[in-house]
């Protein structure tokens, strides 16, 4: 048996190279019989195994290399107001590989011609999503189309009240926020018909490098009585997490396809929950999705632990098996004060990327909106990703 005490006699008496300090230590000496027994009774050693072929990078798929992501996340008022190129610029000065882009924050910030594809009141027939994808491209930045499927308008709720989730007395299900918008029933075709047509729009017009859900998959299991659900499983129960989750899986394929239909290295991917919650099967979308995005984007009351964002990168690890996983941080409070116009301290904000970096995501840094221009307000800068380039979190409110 090989233990430390017989390798040290080994060295000494064989003159393995394995330990060349051993020979100057000359205090240390072996008697005849023992010096014998090590020459007659050799350890055994074991061959190391090949060493991995080293990884050209070029071979490997382009998100694996995205070290900073960004977003300016659009408002309606953005397309009236926002200077595009001071945002591209202010993106790539921070090293930015990978932009995400409106395409529809539940209006259309592009001249879209899908039916029920609502056009903000500032858009005034200008395509605001391809100027910011062209100011992107002109730097080197790749961009990710961003879309929200999980609201939508009254117009389409009209024509289309399939579409729609339903209380158990049949009534529609609005926001809480904007009671104009209700919610989308994921097993309606709205999910198979009106989101394809928007990703196969998008895919005609633009160059975009891949397309990303924010608001689905639901983070819990949504309790809809329409007429396709009230024929599912209740919510809550074992049966309908398998029916929720083949859902899921189902449409999560479904628009990586069309992704592709235009680039073979494009794909889709969505949100898929905040501060290691999810409804959503991980280990099982883990096997098939190519970017997993948490949305763990501070510490909250409900989740104060410093470490929080640490267990959302133990938990992309578990289940991605080396691919890339990245988190987004918030610049607005998401604290005692959760109030997206009110910045989150930068020493918080900097504990949060670093913290991002070290369970081994990748850090995303987003504000809200950016009508008040990107060198008008107190910028503070800090760490974004653990190198010496910097982001700015601001120290005041936006008015």
């Amino acid at each position: 048996m090989l233990n430390r005490r017989t390798f040290i006699k080994t060295g000494f008496t064989t003159g393995a190279a394995a330990i060349p300090l051993a020979g100057a230590l000359d205090a240390l000496t072996l008697s005849a019989e023992e010096a014998k027994d090590a020459t007659a009774n050799p350890p055994v050693l074991v061959s190391l195994p090949q060493r991995l072929t080293p990884v050209d990078p070029s071979t490997e798929p382009w998100q694996q290399r995205v070290r900073r992501v960004g977003q300016s996340n659009m408002t309606e008022h953005d397309p009236a107001v926002m200077n595009i190129e001071e945002w591209a610029k202010y993106w790539h000065s921070c090293k930015t590989d990978v932009v995400y882009v409106s395409v529809t924050g539940i209006l259309a910030f592009y001249p879209s011609r899908v039916k029920f594809h609502r056009h903000g009141k500032f858009l005034n027939g200008r395509d605001f999503f391809g100027e910011c994808v062209a100011a992107a491209r002109k730097r080197g930045m790749r961009v990710v189309a961003r879309m929200s499927p999980d609201l939508n308008w009254g117009d389409a709720l009209d024509a289309h009240p399939e579409w729609a989730m339903r209380f158990k007395d049949g009534s529609v299900q609005f926001s809480g926020e904007e009671p104009r918008l209700f919610k989308t029933c994921m097993f309606s075709s709205y999910m198979d018909d009106y989101v394809p047509a928007i990703m196969r729009e998008v895919n005609s017009l633009y160059d975009v490098d891949c397309f990303y859900t924010n608001g689905w998959p639901s983070w819990s299991f949504p309790e809809c009585h329409c007429s396709i659900c009230a024929k599912l499983p209740p919510a809550n129960n074992a049966e309908y997490g398998r029916v929720f989750n083949d859902r899921i899986v189902e449409l999560w394929q479904k628009y990586d396809a069309i992704a592709k239909e235009k680039k073979r290295d494009s794909f889709y991917f969505a949100n898929l929950g905040s501060n290691v919650h999810a409804a959503a099967n991980l280990d099982r979308l883990g096997k098939i999705v190519a970017w997993f995005q948490a949305d763990n984007q501070g510490r909250t009351n409900q989740d104060p632990a410093v470490w929080g964002c640490t267990l959302q990168g133990r938990a992309c690890n578990a289940v991605m098996d080396g691919k890339v996983a990245a988190n987004v941080t918030a610049a607005y409070s998401t604290g005692e004060v959760a109030w997206r116009n009110a910045a989150k301290n930068p020493a918080e904000a900097k504990m949060w990327l670093n913290e991002t970096l070290a369970s081994g995501m990748v850090p995303y840094y987003h504000f809200v909106g950016s009508e008040n221009g990107f060198g008008g307000k107190a910028w503070e800068p800090i760490s974004f990703g653990g190198r010496p380039n910097t982001t700015h979190i601001s120290r005041a409110a936006a008015p």
